[in-house]
This record gives C-alpha cells, sequence and structure tokens, in this order.
C-alpha cells in the first residue's frame, strides 16, 4: 500500500530531511511540504493525505488550523526535539506517532513499521 504524506515544519532543515527520508521509503509519497500550518491545513483533505508529519512547536498562533487539520482521518506524527512524555498530553498513540529530532533513518522507518501494523 501507498501512503500519501504531508510535512509540516517551521525549519526548512527539519523540512528536508523529512522530504529526503519520504523519497527513501518505497510506500511514501510526499504530496505536500510547507513552513507554514496554515498553507496546508485545507489540502490535507483535498489531496487524501494519509500522514502528516508535524512539527509540535510551530510559529505563530495556528490553534484554528490545528483543529481544521484534526478533523481528517490521517495518521499524525508528532516531529519535535521534546521527549515523548512531554508531547503525550497532546495526542492519544492510537493514529498518533512520535519522532524526536534529529530522527535517524532506522527511526523514520521504525515509526512508519509501526503504525502500519497498529492500522492494519
Amino acid at each position: 500500500m501507498q501512503y500519501r504524506c504531508a510535512i509540516i515544519d517551521d525549519e526548512p532543515l527539519a523540512l528536508d530531511i523529512l522530504e529526503s527520508y519520504i523519497q527513501r521509503t518505497p510506500y511514501l509519497e510526499l504530496v505536500t511540504k510547507s513552513l507554514e500550518l496554515k498553507t496546508v491545513a485545507d489540502l490535507i483533505a483535498e489531496r487524501k493525505v494519509d500522514v502528516v508529519f508535524m512539527d509540535v512547536n510551530l510559529r505563530g498562533d495556528n490553534r484554528e488550523y490545528i483543529s481544521r487539520l484534526m478533523q481528517n482521518d490521517c495518521v499524525f506524527i508528532l516531529v519535535t526535539a521534546y521527549s515523548s512524555r512531554e508531547v503525550q498530553h497532546l495526542f492519544h498513540r492510537g493514529k498518533r506517532g512520535y519522532l524526536g529530532k534529529p530522527a535517524s533513518y532506522k527511526k523514520f522507518v521504525g515509526e512508519m513499521e509501526r503504525l502500519k501494523i497498529a492500522s492494519s
């Protein structure tokens, strides 16, 4: 199965790293990426995104966009420098994942495999 992905991160280097990881992974396809949440919040449903990689600490007031984003039926993987304990209060682990920054490709693939198993 091919998974359609979106990346939202206000750090250009982190955005580039995640993009390269998605390109290296045969069952992933990048359909949109942005430095700003508001740019892609509405595109997620329109482009039928399956997985959203999202930085937890995006600049600006994003409450409206996060609320809109969370209405989509997709997997959210939080990408952050915060520890997983600090982030757990934000999301339940069901259709959610976590990648600490900087994430190695091995950890990236491990999290994707965990989510593939959980969703099957």
